[in-house]
């Protein structure tokens, strides 16, 4: 039997396909992987509409935070059910998630009303701009070509 995090493992896999030059790892981290150097950690939200809310340990910023020192550039790729991807350089997770303080557990909520990109706001901090549903391939792409 699939469980769900599959499902949602296979989002991500299924999105890399277009991208026929990728180098493609699974990191230790259970939710981690490495694309052509980057790291993607991915979170999932199975709320069948919005807003989707991801709950983050102090475990998985303690992950995030290995990830940046070992690779520089990683991204939280949030999956919204069936609704769409989202994805944060690690700069924007530190917005809304302050990893020097301990209160834990922390989260991140996104909302997107019909043909609108996503509101990102977390337990510590929100974004002041929307994130649109292509910022994967975006992070994918940048410094690929």
């Amino acid at each position: 039997m699939l469980k769900q995090s599959d499902f949602f493992h296979g989002v991500l896999i299924s999105k890399l396909l277009d991208h026929a030059e990728l180098k493609v790892k699974k990191h230790r981290f259970f939710s981690a992987y490495v694309i052509n150097d980057k790291a993607y950690y991915i979170k999932y939200s199975s709320n069948r509409i919005s807003p989707w809310t991801f709950s983050f340990s102090e475990k998985h910023t303690k992950e995030l935070v290995d990830l940046s020192n070992q690779f520089g550039e990683v991204f939280i790729v949030l999956i919204c059910n069936e609704d769409g991807i989202c994805c944060l350089n690690f700069q924007e997770f530190k917005t809304v998630i302050a990893i020097e303080n301990k209160n834990f557990p922390k989260w991140i909520r996104a909302i997107r009303q019909k043909r609108e990109k996503y509101a990102i706001a977390g337990s510590d901090g929100k974004l002041t701009y929307k994130i649109g549903d292509n910022c994967l391939q975006s992070s994918i792409k940048k410094g690929d070509a």
